[in-house]
């Protein structure tokens, strides 16, 4: 499969082409567009590599992906320094009701929220699930 394939789906009531959600990101980006549609959203996904041009660092691409017209997007790469970037992108180059971005450590939970976006990391969600079951 294309690196920096961009799928979108209408499984929802929403005009053909726009996604709800927009998925920016790597590998993780396809389990997380998965869940979203299994729960009835249309969903477009952009995926980047180091290697080559576009992706998810191209406004242009990222226009034709939907990101324009999406209620959401979720930038979710292996690197927080990468995901700062990509959000900062959207942010000036896009007006997206909701930007939500992966903390993939959680010392830096703090910056991300301090840079305007929403930050959702998956170690402090678990940590606090489990504390909240004990």
């Amino acid at each position: 499969a294309d690196p920096l394939m961009t799928e979108t789906r209408s499984t929802d009531t929403e005009t053909a082409g726009e996604p709800s959600h927009v998925v920016l990101g790597d590998a993780r980006s396809g389990v997380i567009a998965r869940r979203l549609r299994a729960d009835g959203h249309t969903v477009a996904v952009v995926s980047e590599t180091h290697d080559e041009e576009g992706g998810v660092t191209d406004p242009v691409t990222l226009a034709d992906a939907g990101v324009g017209a999406a209620a959401t997007v979720i930038v979710a790469t292996r690197s927080d320094s990468r995901n700062l970037l990509v959000a900062q992108l959207v942010r000036v180059h896009f007006d997206v009701s909701r930007l939500l971005v992966l903390v993939n450590d959680p010392d830096r939970t703090t910056a991300l929220a301090e840079a305007g976006h929403e930050p959702v990391c998956v170690a402090s969600a678990v940590s606090e699930s489990v504390v909240e079951e004990a």
